[in-house]
């Protein structure tokens, strides 16, 4: 039996992840933003810990850290955005970065003390991390991660930070070799992600889309089946991502620029460069 810390848990792919591990017999600690939907999957999953939490924000990060007792074998980073207008969080930061970026990190930078050796640490991403839905390709200026309001694009602004994820999940795993650190393109999901968006769009998208149980069955998987799995995943199978997602350098920089973004004690930030 692992430990394991979803967090996004509360609808969707997250809600079926966290009931397929439940059935695996895993202490789960639970988390997301909505505290009703975070009160009903209490009441469906009595032995899980369900956390409240908005994990855009870093206080919120803060909550999930003082909520978790101890040693955690898989940390999933979930959550996810999709907004047609610029959002900002409470922090100032535009809100697919502080989601799909600047909440991984802060994780496993608040978390990563709990971890051991031969911990999983399971991102999900997607494949916009290559193309936004409109096409072009997706480049990434860790000076200006926050997109500004003239230039902002859903698409586009969802892709860039997809590929900040993956930097740093590369990133991660040179700086941290003892953990296993992946990222999984879950395959196109019929969620409520895309919800603030007009309807005829949404329902093109999920004309083809596949269940939530069927999204979480390879993320399951990745988190919590024999073999350690490594780098990134359409699904079930190991692919190469992106040319630009291998860029050492960039990646460098980009995490340089979250930890300007989200800055933590030192004693994180040590545990993040691997420096005992």
């Amino acid at each position: 039996m692992s430990t394991v810390v979803l967090i996004g848990a509360t609808s969707g792919l997250g809600r079926q992840a966290a009931e397929q591990l439940a059935a695996g017999g895993h202490r789960l600690f639970l988390v997301g933003r909505d505290p009703d939907r975070a009160a009903a999957l209490a009441n469906r999953l009595p032995d899980a810990t369900v956390i409240a939490a908005d994990v855009s924000v870093r206080a919120g990060i803060e909550k999930v850290a003082a909520e978790v007792p101890g040693r955690i074998d898989v940390l999933m980073n979930n959550a996810g955005v999709m907004t047609p207008r610029r959002q900002v969080t409470a922090e100032g930061v535009e809100l697919n970065l502080a989601v799909h970026h600047l909440a991984p990190w802060s994780a496993v930078a608040l978390l990563g003390p709990l971890i051991p050796p031969g911990g999983r640490i399971v991102n999900v991403n997607s494949e916009g991390h290559r193309s936004p839905m409109r096409g072009g390709a997706v480049r990434l200026d860790p000076a200006r991660l926050v997109d500004g309001v003239e230039s902002f694009d859903p698409f586009l602004t969802y892709s860039r930070s997809k590929l900040a994820n993956l930097l740093f999940t590369y990133e991660l795993q040179r700086r941290r070799p003892e953990w296993t650190v992946v990222a999984v393109h879950p395959g196109v999901v019929r969620t409520d992600l895309g919800r603030q968006f007009p309807r005829l769009q949404v329902a093109a998208i999920s004309a083809f889309a596949i269940p939530a149980r069927r999204g979480a069955e390879p993320v399951v998987r990745l988190a919590a089946g024999d073999e350690p799995p490594t780098g990134y995943y359409d699904r079930f199978t190991k692919v190469r991502s992106s040319e630009i997602s291998y860029d050492e350098e960039l990646a460098r920089r980009v995490w340089s620029a979250a930890e300007e973004l989200r800055p933590h004690d030192g004693s994180s930030v040590r545990i993040m460069d691997n420096e005992q």
